[in-house]
């Protein structure tokens, strides 16, 4: 195990897990990294965040590859969440000589989520002196804990911000440039859709704060996936700023779950209505696509057309799922609209419709059925209804 120098005086010491495929929810087909830095000074090295609790012999190891434990001085928690300290406790019996900080509800939660373990507090006036290398830190409440705190070293112009700007992905590649940037920046986009959207307001503070704050950030260190440097950074704190402000465009997603093809055939000529209407469209399978990838989709999007047959008076699981999936990301500001086939009974489109508007999407169209197999009347009155949807977007 080796450590990954990010800067002079900043090493990379985290843990690669190949093999994560779910974040209680989240499809991660690419893995996930525990991302921790080791701060070097010339009289104080800090260790910033202790990795998730398998991964502490891979983060000590690749400590030593670097120096002795004996070195470091002081731990900085970022996050008490245990996908980055869940280990803390071990890896304080391993430098028991350490100073442990986090924000005050940081301090709390540690003692809370690891029986009583007590740290010390540091708030945006405090500054911890390694020699040549200083650390600065900023509460950043709802980014995306009550607890999270950013933490800056000035002297080398790196922010390590814990969950903001991450990505789920394992690579042996440290930055974004080496990784290829379209595909770093389109995981960024996966990641802030399926853990930050219902924070968007917090988000965008956040980004503000560091503005304001005049940092100069040549980098930045997140706490999953892949480093960002140089011409990239400007690149995330925009996208930040645009997913932080609700920023769409004129886009529609059209997803649906299907039984004999009824659904499917009727998602198609919806997708075909709002294509020839000038809007740009994209058609999911609930059977077949990622939720993760649905809804980093939806992220700029203005328009969710759901579909389902009906199935014992209801919608089909999936769509249920996926309905519950969204609630908890709260994609507001969105129109909504709902499709789908019924045989002996009807069902599926109150369901869904309800649902949608309990998570917060507007619906201003009558629900499009059709009973049985479409005819070619119907498809084309579906086309035709997939226009109007297009025209709404537009309008926006």
């Amino acid at each position: 195990m080796h450590a990954v120098q990010v800067t002079d005086g900043i090493w990379w010491v985290g843990g690669i897990d190949w093999g994560l495929r779910d974040f209680h929810g989240f499809e991660t087909p690419e893995g996930t990294t525990y991302n921790c830095y080791l701060v070097v000074g010339e009289t104080g090295v800090a260790l910033i965040d202790t990795t998730k609790a398998p991964f502490v012999p891979e983060l000590l190891a690749r400590i030593e590859s670097v120096m002795p434990l004996e070195r470091i001085t002081h731990i900085v928690v970022n996050h008490i969440e245990p996908d980055h300290n869940g280990g803390l406790r071990d890896v304080m019996e391993a430098i028991p000589q350490a100073r442990v900080v986090a924000s005050p509800s940081g301090v709390r939660g540690v003692a809370e989520y690891h029986n009583g373990l007590e740290i010390e507090p540091v708030t945006g006036e405090d500054v911890i002196d390694l020699g040549g290398k200083t650390l600065k830190f900023m509460a950043q409440p709802m980014v995306h804990w009550p607890d999270s705190m950013f933490t800056y070293c000035p002297e080398a112009a790196t922010l390590m911000p814990n969950d903001a700007f991450g990505q789920h992905v394992a690579s042996e590649e440290r930055f974004a440039d080496e990784f290829g940037i379209d595909e770093a920046l389109s995981e960024l986009g996966i990641y802030y859709a399926n853990i930050l959207l219902p924070l968007g307001t917090a988000v965008g503070k956040a980004v503000a704060r560091v503005a304001e704050a005049g940092w100069k950030l040549d980098i930045v260190a997140p706490s999953h996936g892949l480093i960002w440097r140089g011409d990239d950074v400007a690149a995330i704190l925009d996208a930040y700023a645009r997913w932080g402000a609700g920023e769409k465009r004129d886009k529609a997603l059209v997803v649906f779950s299907t039984m004999w093809g009824s659904t499917e055939t009727i998602a198609r000529s919806v997708a075909e209505g709002i294509a020839t209407a000038g809007v740009e469209v994209e058609v999911y399978d609930l059977a077949l696509s990622p939720l993760a990838h649905i809804t980093a989709e939806l992220l700029e999007a203005k328009a969710l057309v759901l579909g389902s047959p009906t199935l014992h008076h209801g919608m089909l699981y999936r769509v249920a799922g996926y309905l519950q999936y969204l609630s908890g990301l709260k994609p507001t500001d969105r129109i909504a609209a709902t499709f789908g086939s019924y045989g002996w009974s009807k069902g599926a489109d109150k369901e869904m419709r309800s649902r949608l508007e309990e998570i917060g999407f507007e619906l201003p169209f009558e629900d499009f059925l059709v009973k049985f197999r479409p005819t070619a009347d119907d498809l084309s009155a579906a086309e035709a209804w997939g226009r109007q949807i297009a025209e709404a977007v537009k309008a926006r």
